[in-house]
Protein backbone atom coordinates (compact mmCIF):
# COMPACT_ATOMS: atom_id res chain seq x y z
CA UNK A 1 0.00 0.00 0.00
CA UNK A 2 1.42 3.38 -0.93
CA UNK A 3 1.68 6.11 1.67
CA UNK A 4 -1.00 8.22 0.00
CA UNK A 5 -3.45 5.32 -0.16
CA UNK A 6 -2.77 4.41 3.48
CA UNK A 7 -3.46 7.95 4.65
CA UNK A 8 -6.72 8.03 2.72
CA UNK A 9 -7.77 4.94 4.65
CA UNK A 10 -7.01 6.63 7.98
CA UNK A 11 -3.83 4.70 8.88
CA UNK A 12 -0.53 6.56 8.65
CA UNK A 13 2.12 4.21 7.25
CA UNK A 14 5.79 4.18 6.38
CA UNK A 15 6.89 5.57 3.03
CA UNK A 16 7.69 3.14 0.23
CA UNK A 17 11.37 4.14 0.26
CA UNK A 18 11.56 3.43 4.01
CA UNK A 19 10.02 0.00 3.52
CA UNK A 20 12.52 -0.74 0.73
CA UNK A 21 15.41 0.39 2.94
CA UNK A 22 14.24 -1.87 5.78
CA UNK A 23 13.94 -4.77 3.31
CA UNK A 24 17.56 -4.26 2.19
CA UNK A 25 19.11 -3.81 5.63
CA UNK A 26 17.03 -6.04 7.92
CA UNK A 27 17.27 -9.45 6.30
CA UNK A 28 18.94 -12.79 7.01
CA UNK A 29 22.11 -13.91 5.28
CA UNK A 30 21.08 -15.98 2.25
CA UNK A 31 22.73 -18.22 -0.34
CA UNK A 32 21.10 -19.09 -3.63
CA UNK A 33 21.65 -22.39 -5.46
CA UNK A 34 19.69 -22.34 -8.69
CA UNK A 35 16.04 -22.02 -7.74
CA UNK A 36 16.77 -22.80 -4.08
CA UNK A 37 17.69 -20.38 -1.31
CA UNK A 38 18.89 -21.04 2.24
CA UNK A 39 19.09 -18.43 4.96
CA UNK A 40 20.63 -17.83 8.36
CA UNK A 41 19.27 -15.25 10.83
CA UNK A 42 21.48 -12.57 12.35
CA UNK A 43 23.51 -13.99 15.22
CA UNK A 44 22.90 -17.63 14.26
CA UNK A 45 25.02 -20.17 12.37
CA UNK A 46 22.49 -22.82 11.36
CA UNK A 47 20.25 -22.78 8.33
CA UNK A 48 16.68 -22.05 9.49
CA UNK A 49 15.18 -20.81 6.21
CA UNK A 50 14.73 -22.75 2.97
CA UNK A 51 12.86 -21.54 -0.06
CA UNK A 52 12.31 -23.64 -3.15
CA UNK A 53 9.54 -24.45 -5.56
CA UNK A 54 7.52 -21.48 -4.32
CA UNK A 55 7.47 -22.87 -0.77
CA UNK A 56 9.10 -21.57 2.41
CA UNK A 57 10.46 -23.85 5.11
CA UNK A 58 11.02 -22.23 8.53
CA UNK A 59 12.34 -24.29 11.45
CA UNK A 60 14.84 -24.51 14.28
CA UNK A 61 17.06 -27.57 14.91
CA UNK A 62 19.30 -28.23 17.87
CA UNK A 63 21.25 -30.94 19.63
CA UNK A 64 20.78 -30.99 23.38
CA UNK A 65 23.87 -29.81 25.24
CA UNK A 66 22.58 -31.60 28.34
CA UNK A 67 21.77 -34.97 26.73
CA UNK A 68 24.25 -35.54 23.91
CA UNK A 69 22.98 -37.19 20.76
CA UNK A 70 19.39 -36.02 21.17
CA UNK A 71 18.18 -33.77 18.39
CA UNK A 72 14.98 -31.77 18.26
CA UNK A 73 13.08 -29.81 15.65
CA UNK A 74 10.78 -26.86 16.29
CA UNK A 75 8.21 -26.33 13.55
CA UNK A 76 6.79 -22.80 13.92
CA UNK A 77 4.02 -23.40 11.37
CA UNK A 78 2.47 -25.87 13.84
CA UNK A 79 4.01 -24.77 17.16
CA UNK A 80 5.19 -28.34 17.79
CA UNK A 81 8.55 -29.77 18.91
CA UNK A 82 9.67 -33.14 17.47
CA UNK A 83 12.46 -35.57 18.29
CA UNK A 84 14.50 -36.18 15.12
CA UNK A 85 17.47 -38.32 14.19
CA UNK A 86 21.04 -37.03 13.75
CA UNK A 87 20.69 -37.69 10.04
CA UNK A 88 17.55 -35.56 9.82
CA UNK A 89 19.30 -32.80 11.75
CA UNK A 90 22.22 -32.94 9.32
CA UNK A 91 19.84 -32.65 6.39
CA UNK A 92 18.07 -29.60 7.81
CA UNK A 93 21.31 -27.84 8.65
CA UNK A 94 22.84 -28.47 5.25
CA UNK A 95 23.24 -25.61 2.83
CA UNK A 96 22.69 -27.88 -0.21
CA UNK A 97 20.01 -30.50 -0.75
CA UNK A 98 21.12 -31.58 -4.19
CA UNK A 99 24.14 -33.65 -3.20
CA UNK A 100 25.16 -36.09 -0.44
CA UNK A 101 25.31 -34.93 3.14
CA UNK A 102 27.84 -32.09 3.39
CA UNK A 103 30.89 -31.91 5.58
CA UNK A 104 29.95 -28.52 7.01
CA UNK A 105 27.36 -29.87 9.47
CA UNK A 106 27.94 -27.91 12.66
CA UNK A 107 27.52 -30.77 15.15
CA UNK A 108 26.40 -34.36 15.14
CA UNK A 109 27.65 -37.06 12.79
CA UNK A 110 27.53 -36.16 9.09
CA UNK A 111 25.74 -38.50 6.74
CA UNK A 112 27.92 -40.83 4.70
CA UNK A 113 29.06 -39.47 1.37
CA UNK A 114 27.94 -42.75 -0.28
CA UNK A 115 24.49 -42.54 1.29
CA UNK A 116 22.76 -39.61 -0.41
CA UNK A 117 19.51 -38.10 0.72
CA UNK A 118 16.40 -39.01 -1.18
CA UNK A 119 13.02 -37.43 -1.78
CA UNK A 120 11.33 -39.69 0.78
CA UNK A 121 13.46 -38.28 3.61
CA UNK A 122 12.76 -34.73 2.55
CA UNK A 123 9.03 -35.36 2.40
CA UNK A 124 9.10 -36.91 5.89
CA UNK A 125 10.61 -33.71 7.19
CA UNK A 126 8.14 -31.64 5.20
CA UNK A 127 5.31 -33.45 7.00
CA UNK A 128 6.77 -32.26 10.32
CA UNK A 129 7.71 -28.73 9.27
CA UNK A 130 4.72 -28.04 7.02
CA UNK A 131 6.35 -25.61 4.58
CA UNK A 132 3.88 -23.13 3.18
CA UNK A 133 3.31 -21.36 -0.13
CA UNK A 134 4.81 -17.91 -0.46
CA UNK A 135 7.96 -16.18 0.72
CA UNK A 136 7.28 -15.77 4.44
CA UNK A 137 4.86 -15.08 7.26
CA UNK A 138 1.77 -13.01 6.58
CA UNK A 139 1.16 -10.75 9.56
CA UNK A 140 -2.33 -9.35 10.15
CA UNK A 141 -2.97 -5.95 8.67
CA UNK A 142 -4.99 -3.16 10.21
CA UNK A 143 -8.57 -2.79 9.02
CA UNK A 144 -8.93 0.38 6.89
CA UNK A 145 -11.43 1.80 9.38
CA UNK A 146 -9.59 0.77 12.55
CA UNK A 147 -10.18 3.15 15.44
CA UNK A 148 -9.82 2.98 19.19
CA UNK A 149 -13.10 4.42 20.43
CA UNK A 150 -13.06 3.13 24.00
CA UNK A 151 -9.71 2.29 25.64
CA UNK A 152 -9.58 -0.68 27.98
CA UNK A 153 -6.63 0.44 30.09
CA UNK A 154 -5.12 -2.31 32.21
CA UNK A 155 -1.91 -0.55 33.26
CA UNK A 156 -1.61 3.12 34.20
CA UNK A 157 1.84 4.50 34.90
CA UNK A 158 2.13 7.74 36.86
CA UNK A 159 5.33 9.74 37.33
CA UNK A 160 4.82 12.02 40.37
CA UNK A 161 8.06 13.70 39.33
CA UNK A 162 10.59 13.32 36.55
CA UNK A 163 13.34 14.36 38.93
CA UNK A 164 15.69 11.75 40.40
CA UNK A 165 18.17 11.77 43.26
CA UNK A 166 20.65 9.53 41.39
CA UNK A 167 21.94 9.25 37.82
CA UNK A 168 21.97 5.63 36.66
CA UNK A 169 24.00 5.52 33.47
CA UNK A 170 21.69 2.95 31.87
CA UNK A 171 18.54 4.94 32.65
CA UNK A 172 16.14 5.62 29.79
CA UNK A 173 16.13 9.25 30.92
CA UNK A 174 19.87 9.75 31.33
CA UNK A 175 20.74 10.53 27.72
CA UNK A 176 21.90 7.01 26.81
CA UNK A 177 19.09 6.29 24.36
CA UNK A 178 17.80 8.36 21.44
CA UNK A 179 14.20 9.52 21.50
CA UNK A 180 13.76 9.54 25.28
CA UNK A 181 13.24 12.46 27.65
CA UNK A 182 16.11 13.84 29.77
CA UNK A 183 16.22 14.19 33.54
CA UNK A 184 14.11 17.17 34.56
CA UNK A 185 12.20 18.48 37.56
CA UNK A 186 8.74 18.56 36.02
CA UNK A 187 5.67 16.99 37.67
CA UNK A 188 2.11 16.61 36.36
CA UNK A 189 -0.51 18.87 37.92
CA UNK A 190 -3.02 17.29 40.30
CA UNK A 191 -5.91 17.72 37.87
CA UNK A 192 -3.92 15.87 35.19
CA UNK A 193 -3.31 12.97 37.53
CA UNK A 194 -6.98 12.84 38.45
CA UNK A 195 -8.00 12.91 34.78
CA UNK A 196 -5.68 9.98 34.03
CA UNK A 197 -7.11 8.05 36.97
CA UNK A 198 -10.64 8.77 35.73
CA UNK A 199 -9.69 7.19 32.38
CA UNK A 200 -8.37 4.16 34.21
CA UNK A 201 -11.20 3.57 36.71
CA UNK A 202 -14.35 3.44 34.61
CA UNK A 203 -16.51 0.96 36.52
CA UNK A 204 -17.01 -1.15 33.40
CA UNK A 205 -17.71 -4.75 34.34
CA UNK A 206 -15.68 -6.11 31.43
CA UNK A 207 -12.52 -4.68 33.02
CA UNK A 208 -13.08 -6.07 36.49
CA UNK A 209 -11.84 -9.68 35.94
CA UNK A 210 -8.55 -8.58 34.37
CA UNK A 211 -5.32 -8.13 36.31
CA UNK A 212 -4.84 -4.37 36.47
CA UNK A 213 -2.19 -2.12 37.95
CA UNK A 214 -1.23 1.45 38.75
CA UNK A 215 2.54 1.90 38.79
CA UNK A 216 4.42 4.87 40.20
CA UNK A 217 7.75 5.53 38.51
CA UNK A 218 9.70 8.71 37.89
CA UNK A 219 12.39 9.89 38.28
CA UNK A 220 12.31 8.78 41.84
CA UNK A 221 8.66 8.82 42.96
CA UNK A 222 9.50 9.24 46.65
CA UNK A 223 11.00 12.66 45.86
CA UNK A 224 7.39 13.70 45.30
CA UNK A 225 5.78 11.73 48.10
CA UNK A 226 3.04 14.31 48.67
CA UNK A 227 1.98 14.05 45.01
CA UNK A 228 2.15 10.25 45.17
CA UNK A 229 -0.01 10.25 48.30
CA UNK A 230 -2.59 12.53 46.68
CA UNK A 231 -2.70 10.31 43.59
CA UNK A 232 -3.40 7.22 45.72
CA UNK A 233 -6.19 9.04 47.56
CA UNK A 234 -7.64 10.20 44.22
CA UNK A 235 -7.58 6.61 42.98
CA UNK A 236 -9.48 5.41 46.04
CA UNK A 237 -11.97 8.26 45.74
CA UNK A 238 -12.59 7.47 42.09
CA UNK A 239 -13.24 3.81 42.92
CA UNK A 240 -15.87 4.90 45.43
CA UNK A 241 -17.48 7.30 42.94
CA UNK A 242 -18.08 4.63 40.31
CA UNK A 243 -18.68 1.77 42.75
CA UNK A 244 -15.67 -0.17 41.53
CA UNK A 245 -13.61 -2.37 43.81
CA UNK A 246 -11.56 -4.70 41.58
CA UNK A 247 -10.00 -7.45 43.70
CA UNK A 248 -7.06 -7.90 41.37
CA UNK A 249 -5.97 -4.25 41.13
CA UNK A 250 -2.49 -3.66 42.50
CA UNK A 251 -0.76 -0.37 43.21
CA UNK A 252 3.02 -0.46 43.08
CA UNK A 253 5.87 1.98 43.63
CA UNK A 254 9.27 1.48 41.95
CA UNK A 255 12.00 3.17 43.94
CA UNK A 256 15.73 3.18 44.59
CA UNK A 257 14.77 3.01 48.28
CA UNK A 258 17.17 5.67 49.49
CA UNK A 259 14.39 8.03 50.68
CA UNK A 260 12.34 5.54 52.70
CA UNK A 261 11.16 6.89 56.06
CA UNK A 262 8.70 5.64 58.70
CA UNK A 263 6.08 8.12 57.43
CA UNK A 264 6.34 6.87 53.86
CA UNK A 265 6.35 3.20 54.87
CA UNK A 266 3.28 3.61 57.09
CA UNK A 267 1.36 5.09 54.16
CA UNK A 268 2.40 2.20 51.89
CA UNK A 269 1.33 -0.32 54.52
CA UNK A 270 -1.98 1.41 55.24
CA UNK A 271 -2.95 1.48 51.55
CA UNK A 272 -1.60 -1.98 50.72
CA UNK A 273 0.89 -0.69 48.16
CA UNK A 274 3.55 -2.95 46.71
CA UNK A 275 7.12 -1.66 46.64
CA UNK A 276 9.97 -2.58 44.28
CA UNK A 277 13.47 -1.63 45.44
CA UNK A 278 16.23 -1.55 42.81
CA UNK A 279 19.61 -2.97 43.78
CA UNK A 280 21.95 -4.46 41.18
CA UNK A 281 24.15 -6.66 43.34
CA UNK A 282 27.83 -6.86 42.31
CA UNK A 283 27.36 -4.39 39.42
CA UNK A 284 25.39 -1.82 41.41
CA UNK A 285 28.04 0.87 41.81
CA UNK A 286 29.20 0.45 38.22
CA UNK A 287 25.98 2.03 36.88
CA UNK A 288 23.77 3.24 39.75
CA UNK A 289 25.66 6.37 40.73
CA UNK A 290 24.70 9.70 42.22
CA UNK A 291 25.20 13.15 40.72
CA UNK A 292 28.79 13.23 41.94
CA UNK A 293 29.58 9.92 40.26
CA UNK A 294 29.67 8.04 43.58
CA UNK A 295 28.14 4.60 44.03
CA UNK A 296 24.84 4.26 45.87
CA UNK A 297 24.94 0.58 46.83
CA UNK A 298 25.58 0.98 50.57
CA UNK A 299 22.81 3.57 50.98
CA UNK A 300 20.25 1.45 49.14
CA UNK A 301 21.18 -1.69 51.03
CA UNK A 302 21.04 0.08 54.40
CA UNK A 303 17.48 1.32 53.75
CA UNK A 304 16.40 -2.12 52.51
CA UNK A 305 17.78 -3.79 55.64
CA UNK A 306 16.06 -1.15 57.77
CA UNK A 307 12.70 -1.73 56.09
CA UNK A 308 12.92 -5.50 56.59
CA UNK A 309 13.46 -4.94 60.32
CA UNK A 310 10.97 -2.09 60.69
CA UNK A 311 8.05 -3.80 58.93
CA UNK A 312 8.92 -7.50 58.52
CA UNK A 313 5.41 -8.68 57.57
CA UNK A 314 5.01 -5.95 54.97
CA UNK A 315 8.49 -6.67 53.61
CA UNK A 316 7.73 -10.37 53.19
CA UNK A 317 4.35 -9.87 51.55
CA UNK A 318 4.65 -6.68 49.49
CA UNK A 319 8.31 -5.84 48.79
CA UNK A 320 10.32 -7.15 45.82
CA UNK A 321 14.00 -6.67 45.10
CA UNK A 322 14.61 -5.90 41.44
CA UNK A 323 17.96 -6.13 39.70
CA UNK A 324 19.04 -4.96 36.27
CA UNK A 325 21.28 -7.48 34.54
CA UNK A 326 24.12 -5.59 32.94
CA UNK A 327 27.56 -6.24 31.49
CA UNK A 328 29.85 -7.71 32.61
CA UNK A 329 27.33 -10.32 33.74
CA UNK A 330 28.53 -12.92 36.23
CA UNK A 331 25.62 -15.10 37.31
CA UNK A 332 27.62 -17.02 39.94
CA UNK A 333 28.51 -13.78 41.70
CA UNK A 334 24.94 -12.57 41.37
CA UNK A 335 23.61 -15.76 42.94
CA UNK A 336 26.07 -15.53 45.84
CA UNK A 337 25.14 -11.89 46.41
CA UNK A 338 21.41 -12.45 46.76
CA UNK A 339 21.46 -15.91 48.35
CA UNK A 340 23.94 -14.75 51.03
CA UNK A 341 22.07 -11.53 51.84
CA UNK A 342 19.58 -12.43 54.61
CA UNK A 343 17.31 -9.47 53.84
CA UNK A 344 16.92 -10.47 50.18
CA UNK A 345 15.88 -13.96 51.25
CA UNK A 346 13.03 -12.43 53.26
CA UNK A 347 11.59 -10.38 50.37
CA UNK A 348 8.38 -11.29 48.59
CA UNK A 349 10.16 -11.76 45.26
CA UNK A 350 13.25 -11.15 43.18
CA UNK A 351 13.07 -9.80 39.65
CA UNK A 352 16.19 -9.86 37.46
CA UNK A 353 15.93 -8.51 33.95
CA UNK A 354 18.19 -7.47 31.14
CA UNK A 355 18.91 -3.91 30.13
CA UNK A 356 22.03 -3.18 28.14
CA UNK A 357 23.68 -0.06 29.59
CA UNK A 358 25.12 2.75 27.53
CA UNK A 359 22.83 2.61 24.50
CA UNK A 360 23.13 0.68 21.27
CA UNK A 361 26.93 0.61 21.27
CA UNK A 362 26.86 -1.91 24.14
CA UNK A 363 25.30 -4.70 22.06
CA UNK A 364 28.63 -6.51 21.49
CA UNK A 365 28.25 -7.56 25.15
CA UNK A 366 25.41 -9.85 24.05
CA UNK A 367 27.60 -12.89 23.45
CA UNK A 368 29.14 -12.82 26.91
CA UNK A 369 25.72 -12.28 28.44
CA UNK A 370 24.21 -15.18 26.49
CA UNK A 371 26.85 -17.52 27.92
CA UNK A 372 26.02 -16.39 31.45
CA UNK A 373 22.29 -16.68 30.81
CA UNK A 374 22.77 -20.30 29.77
CA UNK A 375 24.10 -21.06 33.22
CA UNK A 376 20.79 -19.82 34.62
CA UNK A 377 18.91 -22.08 32.20
CA UNK A 378 20.99 -25.04 33.43
CA UNK A 379 19.98 -24.28 37.03
CA UNK A 380 16.36 -24.05 35.97
CA UNK A 381 16.35 -27.36 34.10
CA UNK A 382 18.21 -29.23 36.85
CA UNK A 383 15.70 -28.02 39.46
CA UNK A 384 12.98 -30.09 37.77
CA UNK A 385 14.41 -33.26 39.23
CA UNK A 386 12.64 -32.13 42.41
CA UNK A 387 8.91 -32.57 43.01
CA UNK A 388 6.87 -29.41 42.41
CA UNK A 389 6.57 -28.34 46.08
CA UNK A 390 10.26 -28.92 46.79
CA UNK A 391 11.22 -27.11 43.62
CA UNK A 392 9.17 -24.06 44.61
CA UNK A 393 11.12 -23.90 47.90
CA UNK A 394 14.51 -24.31 46.23
CA UNK A 395 16.71 -21.22 46.38
CA UNK A 396 18.42 -22.07 43.10
CA UNK A 397 15.10 -22.48 41.35
CA UNK A 398 13.85 -19.20 42.80
CA UNK A 399 16.99 -17.48 41.55
CA UNK A 400 16.67 -18.94 38.04
CA UNK A 401 12.95 -18.31 37.64
CA UNK A 402 13.33 -14.74 38.88
CA UNK A 403 15.05 -13.88 35.59
CA UNK A 404 12.50 -12.16 33.39
CA UNK A 405 14.08 -13.33 30.14
CA UNK A 406 13.77 -16.94 31.35
CA UNK A 407 10.20 -17.14 32.54
CA UNK A 408 8.84 -15.09 29.62
CA UNK A 409 10.52 -17.17 26.93
CA UNK A 410 9.99 -20.50 28.68
CA UNK A 411 6.26 -19.94 29.01
CA UNK A 412 6.08 -18.89 25.37
CA UNK A 413 7.95 -22.02 24.30
CA UNK A 414 5.85 -24.29 26.50
CA UNK A 415 2.37 -22.84 26.13
CA UNK A 416 2.12 -21.46 22.63
CA UNK A 417 -1.05 -22.65 20.91
CA UNK A 418 -0.66 -25.27 18.21
CA UNK A 419 -1.43 -24.22 14.65
CA UNK A 420 -2.53 -26.08 11.53
CA UNK A 421 0.24 -24.71 9.35
CA UNK A 422 0.20 -22.00 6.73
CA UNK A 423 1.85 -18.58 6.59
CA UNK A 424 -0.89 -16.49 8.18
CA UNK A 425 -0.33 -15.44 11.80
CA UNK A 426 -3.15 -14.15 13.96
CA UNK A 427 -1.01 -11.72 15.93
CA UNK A 428 1.73 -9.17 15.31
CA UNK A 429 4.75 -10.35 17.33
CA UNK A 430 4.34 -9.32 20.97
CA UNK A 431 1.46 -6.91 20.35
CA UNK A 432 -1.71 -7.75 22.28
CA UNK A 433 -3.72 -4.56 21.92
CA UNK A 434 -3.58 -1.29 20.04
CA UNK A 435 -1.12 1.16 21.70
CA UNK A 436 -3.03 3.44 24.04
CA UNK A 437 -5.47 0.66 24.88
CA UNK A 438 -3.79 -1.61 27.39
CA UNK A 439 -1.04 0.66 28.67
CA UNK A 440 -0.99 4.40 29.38
CA UNK A 441 1.81 6.59 30.74
CA UNK A 442 1.11 10.09 32.05
CA UNK A 443 3.69 12.72 31.13
CA UNK A 444 4.42 15.81 33.19
CA UNK A 445 2.48 18.08 30.81
CA UNK A 446 -0.61 15.86 30.70
CA UNK A 447 0.37 14.03 27.51
CA UNK A 448 -0.58 10.36 27.47
CA UNK A 449 1.99 7.96 26.01
CA UNK A 450 1.88 4.33 24.92
CA UNK A 451 5.47 3.66 26.02
CA UNK A 452 7.27 4.12 29.32
CA UNK A 453 10.69 4.15 27.67
CA UNK A 454 9.85 6.52 24.82
CA UNK A 455 7.92 9.46 26.25
CA UNK A 456 8.27 11.39 23.02
CA UNK A 457 5.79 12.82 20.47
CA UNK A 458 6.13 9.65 18.39
CA UNK A 459 4.44 7.70 21.19
CA UNK A 460 1.83 10.24 22.27
CA UNK A 461 -1.71 8.81 22.24
CA UNK A 462 -3.69 11.66 23.75
CA UNK A 463 -3.89 14.19 26.55
CA UNK A 464 -5.68 14.32 29.88
CA UNK A 465 -7.81 17.26 28.72
CA UNK A 466 -9.27 15.29 25.80
CA UNK A 467 -8.63 11.61 26.52
CA UNK A 468 -7.10 9.01 24.22
CA UNK A 469 -6.85 9.88 20.53
CA UNK A 470 -8.74 7.08 18.72
CA UNK A 471 -6.25 7.05 15.82
CA UNK A 472 -2.86 7.72 17.46
CA UNK A 473 -2.19 4.16 18.60
CA UNK A 474 -3.53 2.75 15.34
CA UNK A 475 -1.01 4.88 13.43
CA UNK A 476 1.85 3.68 15.67
CA UNK A 477 0.80 0.10 15.11
CA UNK A 478 0.47 0.59 11.37
CA UNK A 479 4.07 1.77 11.05
CA UNK A 480 5.29 -1.05 13.28
CA UNK A 481 3.40 -3.54 11.13
CA UNK A 482 4.97 -2.14 7.95
CA UNK A 483 8.47 -2.51 9.42
CA UNK A 484 7.82 -6.04 10.64
CA UNK A 485 6.36 -7.15 7.32
CA UNK A 486 9.32 -5.62 5.44
CA UNK A 487 12.15 -7.03 7.56
CA UNK A 488 13.62 -10.31 8.75
CA UNK A 489 10.57 -11.11 10.90
CA UNK A 490 8.88 -12.54 7.79
CA UNK A 491 11.30 -15.47 7.67
CA UNK A 492 12.17 -15.83 11.36
CA UNK A 493 11.40 -19.15 13.05
CA UNK A 494 10.72 -17.31 16.32
CA UNK A 495 8.00 -14.99 14.98
CA UNK A 496 5.00 -16.94 16.39
CA UNK A 497 6.47 -16.70 19.92
CA UNK A 498 8.19 -13.31 19.65
CA UNK A 499 7.66 -10.67 22.36
CA UNK A 500 9.05 -7.67 20.44
CA UNK A 501 6.57 -4.80 20.64
CA UNK A 502 6.05 -1.37 19.12
CA UNK A 503 8.58 0.57 21.28
CA UNK A 504 11.32 -1.91 20.36
CA UNK A 505 11.00 -1.24 16.63
CA UNK A 506 9.91 2.42 16.68
CA UNK A 507 10.06 3.22 12.96
CA UNK A 508 8.29 6.41 11.96
CA UNK A 509 7.26 8.01 8.68
CA UNK A 510 9.29 11.06 9.77
CA UNK A 511 12.56 9.07 10.00
CA UNK A 512 15.32 10.04 7.55
CA UNK A 513 17.41 7.29 5.98
CA UNK A 514 20.16 7.45 8.61
CA UNK A 515 17.65 7.02 11.43
CA UNK A 516 16.03 4.08 9.67
CA UNK A 517 19.42 2.35 9.44
CA UNK A 518 20.15 3.04 13.12
CA UNK A 519 16.80 1.58 14.12
CA UNK A 520 17.39 -1.50 11.97
CA UNK A 521 20.74 -2.03 13.72
CA UNK A 522 19.08 -1.79 17.13
CA UNK A 523 16.20 -4.06 16.11
CA UNK A 524 18.51 -6.77 14.75
CA UNK A 525 20.34 -6.87 18.06
CA UNK A 526 17.02 -7.09 19.91
CA UNK A 527 16.05 -9.93 17.58
CA UNK A 528 19.29 -11.76 18.36
CA UNK A 529 18.44 -11.59 22.06
CA UNK A 530 14.86 -12.72 21.50
CA UNK A 531 15.88 -15.72 19.39
CA UNK A 532 18.50 -16.72 21.95
CA UNK A 533 15.95 -16.63 24.76
CA UNK A 534 13.31 -18.53 22.81
CA UNK A 535 15.80 -21.16 21.66
CA UNK A 536 16.84 -21.71 25.28
CA UNK A 537 13.17 -21.94 26.24
CA UNK A 538 12.62 -24.65 23.61
CA UNK A 539 15.76 -26.49 24.70
CA UNK A 540 14.71 -26.37 28.34
CA UNK A 541 11.22 -27.65 27.52
CA UNK A 542 12.58 -30.62 25.56
CA UNK A 543 15.33 -31.46 28.08
CA UNK A 544 12.99 -31.32 31.09
CA UNK A 545 10.50 -33.63 29.41
CA UNK A 546 13.23 -36.02 28.23
CA UNK A 547 14.92 -36.20 31.62
CA UNK A 548 12.06 -35.90 34.10
CA UNK A 549 8.87 -36.68 32.18
CA UNK A 550 5.86 -34.63 31.12
CA UNK A 551 4.64 -34.36 34.72
CA UNK A 552 7.59 -32.07 35.52
CA UNK A 553 6.02 -29.43 33.24
CA UNK A 554 2.51 -29.71 34.65
CA UNK A 555 2.94 -26.94 37.23
CA UNK A 556 4.06 -24.47 34.58
CA UNK A 557 1.07 -25.26 32.39
CA UNK A 558 -1.30 -24.80 35.32
CA UNK A 559 0.31 -21.46 36.22
CA UNK A 560 -0.15 -20.28 32.64
CA UNK A 561 -3.80 -21.37 32.63
CA UNK A 562 -4.48 -19.44 35.84
CA UNK A 563 -2.89 -16.30 34.39
CA UNK A 564 -4.91 -16.63 31.20
CA UNK A 565 -8.15 -16.86 33.18
CA UNK A 566 -7.40 -13.52 34.84
CA UNK A 567 -6.56 -11.77 31.59
CA UNK A 568 -8.69 -9.62 29.33
CA UNK A 569 -8.00 -10.51 25.72
CA UNK A 570 -9.73 -8.90 22.79
CA UNK A 571 -9.07 -8.99 19.09
CA UNK A 572 -5.59 -7.57 18.55
CA UNK A 573 -6.55 -4.92 16.02
CA UNK A 574 -10.31 -4.46 16.32
CA UNK A 575 -10.05 -3.21 19.88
Amino acid sequence: MSTDTAEQHGAHRLHDWQIELIERTDRPGTRTHGDRTTGVNAGETDVTIRQEGGRTWLYKVWESDRRAGRFHLYAPATGRVHRITPRQAALLRAVHWDRPAPDEVRSGPPASSVDPWDDREIEELAALIMPFDGDGWQFPDLPPDARLEQPRVRVLMLNPTEQCNIRCTYCYYGGAYPGTRPHQTASPAADMVKAAIDLFVTGEERLEPAQRAVYFFGGEPLLAFDQLKQAVLSLEERKREVGSNPENLIVQVNSNGMLLTPEIVEFLVEHDIYLNISIDGPNHDRYRIDRRGKGTHDRVRERTDWLAEYRPEYFASRVAVICVLSAPLDEASLYRYFSEWPTALRALAWDFDLLLPGGEESYPDLRQMFAEQRRVWDLFVAAHRLPYDARERSGRYRFAFSHGFLHRSFHRALNQPTREGGPRLGHLLGVQLVPGNEYLVLGSDGTLYSSYEYQSPDFAVGHTDRGVDPLAGVEQLGMFRDAVQAGSCRTCWAAPMCTVTVPEAPFRASDPAGTVREKVTAKRARCMSERENLEQGLRARADIEDAYGAQALRGHREDWARQAQGGSRVDHFNA
